[in-house]
């Protein structure tokens, strides 16, 4: 069954199938380890159905890539709206990602091993929804409200709390972290990471 995010309602069977199937062996074997007859054989088509939907396998998985970053900028977005304090925000924020890993990980471990090459190549209208500009306007409220320290640069910060993120979501998704240990401990450290301290 694809996810809902990935297709259309007008999206025919073997599109669906196609997309849902891509996205399995992108992530376990990565783009240059999955061939078109190996996408056409999980899904029980023919390459010409692949070939119908998408002029290549790189313009299938820059498809996927956008589908998979905009679900993942929806949720944070969602999650760490303005209109609460700060540290509710980043609370909401690290359960969404814990979430989307427990239910959904392929999707995060897609984005997180392609964003190198399939960022970039997204239309300027994608890149717009940028999760990194995303988590630098949360820090910097947080440090307008006097959660966040001032001691490290705002960007520096970005940087630490989306690779320490990005770590967990690997040792989560190799059995080295159980999902209990992300919950538990992810929102302490990162906390404990850009915490403004007192003088």
């Amino acid at each position: 069954m694809a996810h809902p995010f990935l297709v259309s309602e007008s999206d025919p069977p073997s599109k669906r199938c196609i997309l849902t199937e891509a996205l399995r062996l992108f992530v376990e074997h990565g783009v240059d380890g999955t061939t078109v007859r190996d996408i056409a054989r999980a899904s029980g088509y023919t390459n010409p159905a692949l070939f119908k939907f998408f002029a290549s396998k790189e313009q299938l998985a820059l498809h996927l890539f956008g589908r998979c970053y905009g679900r993942l900028y929806d949720r944070a977005a969602l999650a760490c709206a303005p209109g609460r304090p700060f540290g509710e925000r980043l609370g909401s924020l690290l359960d969404a990602f814990a979430t989307l890993l427990d239910g959904e990980p392929e999707v995060f471990l897609y984005v997180q091993d392609n964003l190198r090459v399939y960022w970039p190549r997204l239309s300027p209208a994608e890149r717009r929804d940028s999760l990194i500009e995303l988590l630098r306007a949360l820090l910097r409220d947080g440090v307008a409200e006097g959660e966040v320290t001032t001691a490290v640069p705002v960007d520096l910060m970005v940087a630490a709390l989306s690779g320490t993120v990005a770590q967990y979501a690997r040792m989560r998704h190799f059995g080295e972290l159980s999902s209990e240990e992300v919950r538990a401990g992810l929102n302490p450290l990162i906390t404990r990471m850009i915490a403004a301290r007192e003088p």
